[in-house]
C-alpha cells in the first residue's frame, strides 16, 4: 500500500528527493502553501519584459528601414538574443521552482492556474512573455481570492492580445461609429466557457454577446499596458446572466462588478472543483470529492486557501494513488529533483543547453514551453500526454539525463528515492538486474511509474 507522504509527495507536490522529506499528511501539504508563496526563482519582472520587447521593436524598426547600417541589424540581433536568452533562463527557473521546492504544491497550484487562464504572448510585441504573465497575474492569487486572479489573468495585456480583446470595438461607441468597427467576442466567450462558469453551464450565445458589448473598452495602449478606453466602450444598460450592468458611460467598475459576479456563480464553483480534482487526483474524479470542494468554494467566496483544504481533507483525494501523469515539465523537474542534480549547475546552464536539453524535448513530449495549444490550455488526462511520439520522447530525455549523470546513485537505492513505496515489484527487480548504473536509474526514470503521479 502507498503511503500517505508517499501520495502527498507525488500527487500534490514535486515528487520525492534524497534530501527534502515528504509532506507527512495533507495538513503538512496545507502549511507549505504559506512557506512557498514567494517563488525562488521568479522570471523577469512584467515591466523589465516590456522594456526589453519595447527595445526589440524599436530596433527592429530600425533594422527594416531602407538607411538601416550592419550596426542597426547587429543592434537588433543582439536585442532579440537578449530575448531569448531571457526566455531560456525563464525555462531553467520554472523547472528549478519545482525540482528546488521544500514540498511544490504551491508550485503545482500555479501550474494549474496558468493552465486554467491559458495564453501566451502573440506577434513580437509580446512575444515569450507567458512566463512573466504567470508571475505578474496567477502566482500572486494562488492563495488568494478567485475573484482577484480572475481580474487579474483576463484583463492581463497578454490575455487581450492573445484573445483579440484589443480589436473590439463598441459598434454604438464614438470610435464604433465613426469607423464602423465592431465586437470580438473571443475573450467573453472563453471567460464564461473556460474561466468561469464552464461549458455545462447554462449561460447563451445571448450572454456571450452582451457580456462582450459589455468588455469593449478593455484594450491595450501603445506600450501593451492596459487600458480601459471610454472612446471604444459600448453606452447604455448591459444585461448578462439576468444581471443588468453599465450605464451611459460605461466604467471598469462595471466590467469588474461582471467579473465578480461570475466569479461567485454556483457553475463556477462546480466547474473549478471539477477541474481541480480532475487535475490532482483522477481523470474522472469522486462526484463527492467535487461536491465537497465545490460547496468550500461557494461558502468562502472563492477563497482558495479553503479550497485546497477541501480538496486535500476528503478521503477520496488519497485513494486510488499514482492515477495521473505527470506533464513533461512535471517529469524533468522530478528526474532532477529525486538525482539531486546540483542547482546552481543547473541554473547556470546556457541558453545553448537549454535550448537543446529542455526546450526541445520539452517541445517534442508535448509542452512547448512560452505556448499554449488553444485557450482551454493543456488537457492533463493520461491518453493526452502519452502518445507513442511522446513517449518515445519522454524515454529519450531521460537516456540523456542519465547519460550526463554517469556518477549517479546505486539503482538499488534509488528506486526508494525516485518512488518510495509507489515503486512496484518488477521495478525493484529491474533495478537490482540492471548491468550498469546509467542502465538502472534510466529503467526508473523512463518507467510507467515515475511517469505518473
Amino acid at each position: 500500500m502507498v503511503s500517505v507522504p508517499t501520495i502527498a509527495a507525488i500527487r500534490f507536490g514535486a515528487g520525492l528527493s534524497p534530501h527534502r522529506p515528504a509532506p507527512v499528511d495533507a495538513d503538512a501539504l496545507y502549511t507549505s502553501l504559506s512557506v512557498e508563496a514567494q517563488p525562488s526563482f521568479p522570471p523577469q519582472p512584467w515591466g523589465a519584459r516590456l522594456n526589453l520587447l519595447q527595445k526589440r521593436a524599436t530596433l527592429l524598426q530600425a533594422s527594416r528601414e531602407e538607411t538601416a547600417t550592419p550596426a542597426d541589424r547587429a543592434a537588433f540581433a543582439e536585442a532579440h538574443q537578449a530575448l531569448r536568452d531571457t526566455s531560456f533562463s525563464d525555462l531553467r527557473h520554472s523547472i528549478a521552482e519545482l525540482a528546488y521546492a521544500g514540498t511544490g504544491f504551491h508550485e503545482r497550484l500555479t501550474r494549474f492556474w496558468a493552465n486554467h487562464f491559458a495564453t501566451m504572448g502573440m506577434g513580437g510585441a509580446l512575444l515569450r512573455t507567458r512566463s512573466a504573465y504567470i508571475n505578474d497575474a496567477i502566482r500572486p492569487h494562488v492563495t488568494g481570492r478567485f475573484s482577484d486572479m480572475l481580474r487579474a489573468a483576463v484583463l492581463h495585456p497578454v490575455m487581450l492580445v492573445y484573445l483579440d480583446q484589443f480589436r473590439s470595438v463598441g459598434p454604438n461607441s464614438a470610435v464604433g461609429r465613426q469607423q464602423g468597427r465592431g465586437v470580438n467576442e473571443n475573450l467573453a466567450r472563453e471567460i464564461l466557457e473556460l474561466h468561469t462558469l464552464g461549458t455545462s453551464s447554462t449561460y447563451t450565445q445571448a450572454d456571450v454577446s452582451q457580456f462582450a458589448l459589455l468588455l469593449t473598452g478593455v484594450t491595450i495602449n501603445p506600450q501593451n499596458e492596459f487600458l480601459f478606453d471610454t472612446r471604444i466602450a459600448e453606452p447604455g444598460i448591459i444585461e448578462v446572466l439576468g444581471q443588468r450592468y453599465g450605464a451611459r458611460l460605461t466604467r471598469l467598475d462595471h466590467i469588474v462588478q461582471a467579473l465578480d459576479d461570475m466569479a461567485r456563480h454556483p457553475d463556477t464553483a462546480t466547474h473549478i472543483a471539477r477541474k481541480l480534482a480532475r487535475h490532482f487526483v483522477a481523470d474522472t474524479p469522486d462526484p463527492r470529492l467535487v461536491a465537497h470542494i465545490a460547496a468550500a468554494f461557494s461558502q468562502s467566496g472563492g477563497d482558495l486557501m479553503v479550497t485546497c483544504r477541501a480538496l486535500l481533507e476528503h478521503p477520496a483525494a488519497w485513494e486510488n494513488p499514482m492515477a495521473k501523469t505527470r506533464a513533461p515539465l512535471e517529469l524533468m523537474a522530478a528526474a532532477i529533483r529525486a538525482l539531486n542534480i546540483p542547482r546552481d549547475g543547473f541554473l547556470a546552464l546556457p541558453s545553448r543547453r537549454t535550448r537543446l536539453e529542455l526546450a526541445e524535448p520539452l517541445q517534442q513530449m508535448g509542452e512547448e514551453f512560452e505556448s499554449v495549444p488553444s485557450p482551454a490550455g493543456y488537457d492533463d488526462s493520461a491518453p493526452y500526454w502519452i502518445t507513442p511520439q511522446a513517449l518515445a520522447a519522454r524515454i529519450g530525455w531521460v537516456t540523456a539525463l542519465v547519460q550526463r549523470w554517469p556518477d549517479g546513485p546505486d539503482p538499488r537505492t534509488f528506486v526508494d528515492v525516485a518512488l518510495g513505496d509507489a515503486a512496484s515489484d518488477a521495478l525493484r527487480r529491474a533495478a537490482r538486474g540492471a548491468e550498469t548504473r546509467a542502465q538502472g536509474i534510466g529503467l526508473i526514470l523512463a518507467s510507467p511509474g515515475f511517469n505518473r503521479r
